[in-house]
């Protein structure tokens, strides 16, 4: 800590970044670039940014890291896939609750397809029928002008 009590300096081997999500500030060793961690306050995934060249020179030949730090590697790993895995699950649902809502509305499609078709033959009984109407009356009309 600095003298005036404030937060800690961090290290200059540790990466600073807002998470994408919920914008709250993070920070992880350097060591840590490239990997997917947990945010602490939303909970989602995050991609540690990977810092510029000049910093990389400065992690790879740095000390490797600690059975401590791999371990939290990994049970960041394991925690990210995890969810990945149920992200993946809820989407796999959804795709079924989507290909079951679409036979359903092909199979309503067919049906109005098949009334479509029975009122347009319908419609054509109804226009024959009319045209009879007109035929009958006008020989009526043309009889009554005759008289």
């Amino acid at each position: 800590m600095s003298e005036d009590n404030q937060e800690p300096l961090e290290e200059e081997a540790d990466i600073v970044f807002d998470c994408p999500h919920c914008g709250k500030s993070l920070e992880i060793d350097a060591r840590g670039a490239g990997m997917a961690i947990v945010c602490p306050d939303c909970n989602n995934s995050v991609q540690v940014p990977i810092p510029e060249e000049s910093n990389i020179v400065a992690i790879s030949s740095g000390p490797a890291p600690s059975l401590e730090g791999a371990l939290a590697q990994i049970h960041s790993l394991t925690v990210s896939a995890a969810a990945s895995q149920a992200k993946i699950e809820r989407l796999v649902e959804s795709l079924e609750e989507i290909r079951d809502r679409r036979a359903y509305l092909e199979k309503l499609r067919i049906e109005n397809m098949a009334r479509f078709d029975r009122v347009a033959g319908e419609m054509t009984v109804i226009q024959s029928a009319i045209d009879r109407i007109v035929s009958i009356l006008q020989d009526a009309k043309a009889e009554k002008t005759a008289e």
